[in-house]
């Protein structure tokens, strides 16, 4: 049955990390939504936390977040390594998740979370923020109605420089690498775009002494003809900006192109139309699964179960490639 009531959602925190802090301060800005609770893997760490955004309860592990009765829905916000783990205790106990991506560490992690979800009938999201971003929305709208023909080219680039040899990023055991951090945003900005994912793809990249990819490039060809190419990398910045080729024009994306608030149109024949459309952040995902759970939906229809599989085996794909393997599975 679906909830249409005005009555909070109750979110709990998993995990104390920076994206766990952007999260929580998107929330505080939407109506009917509550942070009640937060989780780490210690008191220390989860009491600094709820002290610093005045949440009521703070728990020392993630098993003690899931099992408080005054959670409704849980965002894990840890390392890739513990995301399968994390949302399926969560869903085992009956919560609602929306889990950071990339999702899981492959596949098969993912289908096993999105079958959790089914068989526990809770709504389960991957925290693809980019997808709802406003003027990301207007430029797969404008995509699709043809302002600049058949699309040739997708390109996109995410790179920063992260140094720190004892960082999660280039650790193995926590699934560390540019790929699932960074890479996933061009690797996966052409599929929201063109609506559709490639059905080709290849790369290469140069990995650390750990074993995590450290730099990777490539291209991926899609159904409709459109070509895109990508770069994420650890040991430099990028550009951090997108652009959109087509027949009749282009659409050149300002950077940062995942969060971006502005774009500018070249069509042929025409003056540039520069586009600014600011965004709040993480809280347009966070109002979109908050709106799912009350009309009484299990899954998203924009981040689709079936988009997030389709992103895991297109990772899966990728490191295949490049020869990254972490040491779980092995």
């Amino acid at each position: 049955m679906s909830d249409t009531s005005t009555t909070p959602l109750r979110w709990g925190i998993a995990s104390t990390g920076g994206i766990a802090e952007q999260m929580t301060r998107a929330l505080r800005t939407l109506p009917h939504a509550e942070v009640v609770a937060v989780g780490s893997r210690s008191q220390e760490s989860a009491d600094r936390f709820a002290s610093e955004f005045d949440i009521e309860r703070a728990h020392p592990s993630h098993t003690d977040l899931c099992a408080d009765p005054n959670v409704d829905i849980i965002y894990v916000a840890s390392p890739h390594s513990e995301h399968h783990d994390m949302t399926m205790a969560a869903l085992n106990a009956g919560k609602h998740v929306v889990c950071e991506k990339a999702f899981a560490l492959n596949a098969a992690e993912a289908g096993e979370m999105i079958d959790s979800a089914r068989r526990n009938n809770r709504f389960l999201m991957e925290a693809m923020w980019t997808w709802f971003i406003p003027a990301v929305v207007d430029i797969r709208r404008r995509v699709n109605a043809g302002e600049i023909g058949e699309i040739v080219s997708v390109d996109a680039d995410f790179c920063l420089d992260i140094s720190d040899p004892d960082g999660r990023h280039r650790q193995a055991d926590l699934a560390g690498g540019a790929l699932l951090d960074l890479g996933i945003y061009p690797l996966t900005f052409p599929c929201f775009v063109l609506g559709e994912y490639p059905d080709e793809v290849k790369a290469i990249g140069r990995l650390t002494a750990g074993g995590v990819d450290a730099t990777v490039a490539g291209v991926a060809a899609f159904p409709s003809g459109a070509l895109s190419t990508f770069q994420t990398s650890l040991d430099a910045v990028s550009g951090l900006g997108a652009r959109i080729v087509g027949t009749t024009g282009r659409i050149d994306v300002d950077p940062p192109f995942w969060f971006t608030s502005s774009f500018t149109v070249h069509s042929l024949g025409a003056d540039p139309q520069h586009v600014e459309m600011p965004s709040e952040g993480l809280a347009h995902e966070a109002a979109h699964a908050m709106e799912r759970i009350r009309d009484g939906h299990i899954h998203s229809n924009v981040v689709t179960w079936d988009a997030t599989l389709r992103t895991m085996q297109l990772l899966d794909e990728v490191r295949q490639q490049v020869g990254v393997v972490y040491p779980s599975e092995r």
